[in-house]
Order: structure tokens, then C-alpha cells, then sequence
């Protein structure tokens, strides 16, 4: 909505103009700072959107939140060009300052329309610390992590890490060490590492650009723990808490920066591993002292061509070793604590990988299988002092089943006091992909083909549970710890057919359940078949309702489903437009709901429009014409002309210093407006 316009202000000069919104957007950044250091903006949350914007510096950081909270992918009008989506027509631009200090429209990805982008699939907690000793090794130093070598390097570039530590703990610690390497200028210096103690804004410093990195390689922050930056910025009044919030926010986006820019370059080239990892295994065979990296000790054989008949095999005879450890295991009372009787465990095959590291290594030699075949099948891998183990070690292990229900990997749970990732898979093998491996496939696959109703469930073990409780309303599986994609249907349409059955989704009742289900929604809103979602009670899952309910408790929350996109369009009208108190608000929110109402089939379209009308109290007229415009767009070319006008992100040079936004102006005080 339009104000009056200030007197003069049309005959304004427009180098004023752009100095009176320099000015404003300097104030806005400010009042963001102030809402650091009063708590009214958590530092936790600030770093959230860090993770988002940081390569935007960390004034727009601030700027671009309070302009559009919801942004997630920024980017400039030719960049998302480049990425084949177009700016939708009428879309204001959110103004942030580039490295020059003058402002500059981007767009969020919401704001666009096109090509969908790939998005990388989430790493496992193994994974992301393999990235981060890549790295380790790339800034020039050691990680020592009880490798079982004497290390006669340079002791200022040694990196330990206890070898009991849990890989989630190490590679928080390695990264939050990383942090410190780096100088002002973004280049390796190990001397910083001892250089002051690690408290006060230090460590508020060093903590937050570990967030950042485990945020980049896919690992979890939720472990993270932040004092309110009042405490390290200072709370005396004749102290600049302000100035230390702006300098310590600027060197944690950019370390983060140049960390996550030099990650991104290993990424690049790591498609040429498996030449590496044979290159490795040559200078061990020929020398006893190890390269720096971490990479050695963790080497995997070089690739060999042994038949699928031998690694079905290996597999095997390790799901026998597992189901065999079962009985009398803490797995066991666990499962049966849960409400999953004996007879239950037997017969989906549950078994139990025991604590020593190398007990199935050992099983599997005796039983005459090489090595070689260990690593490929996904039973074993290379620990840091260069000994074969076993991939996974006291874990409930549920077995993974191709469509011939031959067992071609498994799913591991741990126990809930321990530290790490809850569940972890086999790792991709020529057998086993886990993102095309659905749980329970090969069990309910006769049942699906009766036309009972496929239920996709968040874990193995609710699975599981409705499969019990409900075998004749629901066949469900479960995704190996993945995103639904495309694959997981392709899997299902080849037992059923869903565009007549549709599917239920039923993810856990908490927030991140929620955002999995709306996230699914990409892939699920083509099936044509009704898509619904069950109504789990907060922080509940099947398998909880088991323990504590039983199957009453079970059956009660499966009967209650809604459709799917009800929920996303929801969410929609909740992340656009709040509390839809204002026409501005009411009118986002349409438009966002509109571009999923565009893609539901017409059978579905009307009865959304009628719901949005009545959340929004706009009239339904106006809802149609939202949705008719958002299934065919016109092109922006009201923004063609400034095309060029528009920033490149800045560049992430690891050895070059960022350069710094130049001011015009003191802003003008902030004020907090209703």
C-alpha cells in the first residue's frame, strides 16, 4: 500500500534519493544490532539466516530478513536467470548494500519461477567429517586422532581429537579449531590456534563459525549452546556492545565464507576419488609414514569387479551374524519395551550389531570373505589407524531388501543416551542406493498389489508398528533416512499403482515432521491419486503410540488424515502471511498459496480456493484470479531494463580480505514501529 508522498519528494534529486535509502538501510542494520544486544533477535537465530545470506556479508545478514523473514535463496535478477527461472512480474526487489555501499535488489527464490534447482542431499554424520579433515588437510595441518603413528611434523599444526570422541562431538570440535586458523587476511595460520584463551567473544566467534561449517557439510547444530551476546559484548554503558556484536558478526561470516568457499573446492574435485584412494593405498604398501591428511587411514580399497553373487553372499551370512546377536542384547528389551514383541522381531529379522569393532570383520574372514568384498558389500571400512572395521557397532540393525527380497543393506539404530546420529545406513554400494530403497517394500509388496493403501512413515521401526496394528488399511515403508523423491515412487508405482490408490504420509508429530511432509510435497503433488497426511500428536510417532498407547493409541492417530495440501497451503499462508491482520499480509499470502493451488488438480483447486478465501476473508474472485495468474505468469519485463543493475554475490577468494561496505551517512536512529 502506497503513502502520501513527501512534499518536493518528486522533484527530489536521485543521488538524495539513493542517500535518503542508504540511510534507511543503514538504519534497519542498526536496529538489527540493537536487537542482538537486547535479545529481542537470538544469536542462534541471527545464525540461521547467516547460513542462508552469509555470502552477502553480514550486514545483509539483517537486511534481508527484515525485509522478506521467509528468504531462503537470494540471489540477483540475472543469477536467477542464469539458473533458468524468471523474477515474477510485480515482485518487489529486497534492497541489500553491495561491496561498494550502495543498494542493490535481489530476489528470493519464492519470488521466481522455472527450473527447479538440485539441491544437495543431506550428508551423513561419517561423511561431513571426512569434508572437514579434507579441509583439515587443505589449510596445511594434521589431524591427529589416535591414527596409532608418531607424527614428527611441525607440533603448531597438529589437530587432536580424542579417537572415542563421537563423530558428530569430533567434528564440532575440528571445526570450532578451524575457526581459528585463519588471520584477518583468510590465510592458514596454525599459530593462531594458541593464541589467547578460547572464552568471551572469542568463543562466541569460534562457535559460530563452527555452526556455519557443520551447517554447510549437512551435519546437525541443534548441540550448539550460545550465550546472549550481551554477555561477551560487554554490559557496561560506556562500553560499544554494538560495535562488538557488528565486528565479531563480520569475522564470523567471513572465516565462515572462506571455510565454506574452500569446502566447496575439495567438493568439486572429488569426483576423481577412487583414483585418489588407490594412489593412497600405494604409498602405505610402501612407506610406513602417512600423508597429512585424514583421508589416509580412512581409505577404502581400490574398486573390484566381484560378481554381485558374492557380495549377496557376504551380506548374508552378516544378516545371520546380526539376527544371531539379537537375543539377550539391550536391542532386544528395547524393542520389546516399545511394544515390539519376540514374536515381531522374528519376524521382520531384526538383529544386533555387538560393540567390538571388528567382530563382524572377523566373522565374515572366517567365513572365507576378502576384504575387498567387506568394503564393497558395506559391512566394513578403513578406521584411522588403517585397521578394517565394521560399519556398524552396537546398533539395532533392520535388513534393507531389494525387489527379489534378497538383503542388500541395513538400517542401524543406536540407543537414545548415546551421543550422534540416531539411525545410520550402509553406505551407497553397486547394490544398495538409499535413496531408492524403500523399508518394508518386499514385506507389504503382496499386500499392495491387493490394492491396500500404501503409508509412508518417517523410521523402520513405525513401519513397522502400523504394519502391525493396521496391516489391512495400510502397507507402510519407510525412506532410509532421505528426502521422498522420485525414486521412492518410481519403487512404489512397481507394486502399485498410485495414481488409484494415492498414499498417506505420516511423519512425526513435531515441527520437523511437519516440514518434512511439506517438503515432500514436490514430489507427491504428481500423483493424481489422493495424497493425505496423518495428524500425529506432538513429539509422537507410530512407534511411540505403540510403547505408550498401544495398538488403540496406533490406530486412533492413522484414522485421522487430512489432505496434504491443506497443510502446505498452510503453512503457505502462515509463513507469508502471519497473522493476515494487514491487506499487504492478506495479499502475500495469496499469491504464495496460489502458486501450489496451481499445480493441484482441478477436482482439488476449487475447494483450496474456497479455504484461502475464507483464511484470508478475501473474496474467492480474487483468489482465482491469484491462481489463474500463477498458472500462467507473464514475463517481468517491466525489470529488463535494470537488468544489469543488479549485484554478483561477493567473491570468496580464500587468501584475498573482503572488502567492506563504505558509509555515507551516520544512520538515522531506528525506531521500533508497531
Amino acid at each position: 500500500m502506497s503513502g502520501p508522498v513527501p512534499a518536493g519528494d518528486h522533484d527530489a534529486d536521485p543521488g538524495e534519493k539513493r542517500q535518503r535509502q542508504l540511510d534507511f538501510l543503514q538504519g534497519v542494520a542498526e536496529y538489527g544490532v540493537a536487537g542482538l544486544l537486547d535479545g529481542r533477535l537470538e544469536w542462534t537465530a541471527w545464525l540461521e539466516q547467516a547460513s542462508r545470506h552469509g555470502r552477502y556479508g553480514f550486514t545483509n545478514t539483517l537486511l534481508i530478513p527484515a525485509q522478506r523473514p521467509a528468504a531462503t535463496d537470494v540471489r540477483s535478477y540475472d543469477d536467477w536467470k542464469k539458473q533458468g527461472r524468471q523474477v515474477l512480474r510485480g515482485e518487489t526487489g529486497i534492497r541489500i548494500l553491495s561491496r561498494s555501499g550502495k543498494p542493490r535488489p535481489v530476489f528470493d527464490i519464492e519470488q521466481t519461477d522455472g527450473a527447479a534447482l538440485e539441491l544437495p542431499e543431506p550428508a551423513s554424520t561419517s561423511e561431513g567429517l571426512a569434508r572437514l579433515a579434507r579441509l583439515t588437510g587443505d589449510l596445511g595441518l594434521y589431524l591427529d586422532r589416535g591414527q596409532g603413528w608418531t607424527y614428527l611434523g611441525d607440533p603448531a599444526k597438529r589437530l587432536f581429537i580424542a579417537p572415542e570422541m563421537e563423530d558428530l562431538a569430533a567434528a564440532t570440535h575440528l571445526a570450532h579449531q578451524l575457526a581459528h586458523v585463519l588471520d584477518v587476511q583468510g590465510r592458514p595460520k596454525a599459530a593462531n590456534l594458541d593464541q589467547d584463551a578460547c572464552r568471551g567473544a572469542r568463543r562466541a566467534f569460534a562457535d559460530s563459525v563452527a555452526f556455519l561449517v557443520l551447517t554447510e557439510v549437512g551435519l546437525p547444530t541443534e548441540h550448539l549452546f550460545f550465550s546472549a551476546p550481551r554477555s561477551w559484548a560487554g554490559s557496561d554503558e560506556r562500553a560499544n556492545a554494538a560495535g562488538a556484536i557488528r565486528l565479531v558478526g563480520e569475522q564470523v561470516v567471513r572465516t565462515a565464507s572462506r571455510l565454506r568457499y574452500r569446502l566447496s573446492k575439495l567438493q568439486a574435485v572429488a569426483s576423481d576419488a577412487p583414483v585418489r584412494r588407490a594412489k593412497v593405498q600405494e604409498e602405505i604398501a610402501a612407506t610406513s609414514s602417512p600423508p597429512a591428511s585424514l583421508e589416509t587411514p580412512d581409505a577404502e580399497l581400490p574398486a573390484a569387479d566381484i560378481p554381485h553373487e558374492e557380495l549377496l553372499a557376504a551380506i548374508d551370512d552378516g544378516h545371520r551374524f546380526f539376527v544371531a546377536n539379537l537375543d539377550g542384547s539391550w536391542g532386544a528389551s528395547y524393542l520389546a519395551g516399545r511394544g515390539f514383541t519376540a514374536d515381531i522381531q522374528a519376524r521382520w529379522q531384526v538383529g544386533h550389531a555387538v560393540r567390538p569393532r571388528q567382530a563382524l570383520v572377523q566373522h565374515l574372514r572366517q567365513r572365507g570373505h576378502s576384504d575387498e568384498a567387506i568394503v564393497a558389500a558395506g559391512l566394513g571400512r578403513f578406521g584411522m589407524d588403517g585397521e578394517l572395521i565394521d560399519i556398524f557397532r552396537d546398533r539395532v540393525l533392520l535388513p534393507l531388501r531389494n525387489d527379489d527380497g534378497a538383503v542388500v543393506g541395513f538400517i542401524g539404530r543406536q540407543q537414545n543416551s548415546f551421543a550422534g546420529p540416531k539411525y545410520i545406513n550402509t553406505p551407497d554400494t553397486v547394490l544398495f542406493h538409499k535413496h531408492e530403497v524403500l523399508f518394508g517394500l518386499h514385506e507389504t509388496g503382496s499386500r499392495l498389489a491387493q490394492g491396500v493403501r500404501p503409508l509412508l512413515a518417517e523410521g523402520p521401526l513405525d513401519a513397522i508398528a502400523v504394519n502391525t496394528v493396521m496391516p489391512e488399511t495400510y502397507a507402510a515403508v519407510a525412506a532410509c533416512g532421505t528426502a521422498i523423491g522420485p525414486a521412492h515412487l518410481d519403487a512404489l508405482n512397481r507394486h502399485t499403482d498410485l495414481d488409484t490408490s494415492g498414499l498417506v504420509i505420516a511423519l512425526d508429530g513435531d515441527p520437523a515432521g511437519r516440514v518434512g511432509a511439506i517438503r515432500a510435497w514436490r514430489h507427491l503433488n504428481e500423483v493424481t491419486g489422493p495424497v493425505d497426511t496423518v495428524r500425529l500428536p506432538t513429539d509422537r510417532d507410530p512407534a511411540d503410540l505403540l510403547g505408550k498407547s498401544g495398538q488403540e493409541g496406533v490406530e486412533k492417530a492413522l484414522r485421522s488424515v487430512i489432505p496434504l495440501a491443506d497443510l502446505v497451503i498452510d503453512e503457505r499462508l502462515e509463513r507469508f502471511g502471519g497473522t493476515l491482520e494487514f491487506a499487504e499480509n492478506q495479499l502475500a499470502a495469496v499469491r504464495a498459496a496460489a502458486t501450489v493451488i496451481a499445480g493441484l488438480p482441478s477436482s482439488q483447486a476449487a475447494r483450496q480456493v474456497a479455504r484461502v478465501a475464507s483464511r484470508t476473508q478475501l473474496d474467492p474472485a480474487d483468489v482465482t484470479a491469484a491462481v489463474a495468474a500463477a498458472i500462467a505468469p507473464d514475463p517481468p519485463t517491466d525489470l529488463a531494463a535494470a537488468a544489469n543493475d543488479f549485484p554478483s554475490p561477493p567473491e570468496l577468494r580464500p587468501h584475498t580480505p573482503a572488502r567492506e561496505p563504505r558509509t555515507a551517512a551516520p544512520p538515522p536512529r531506528a525506531r521500533r514501529t508497531k
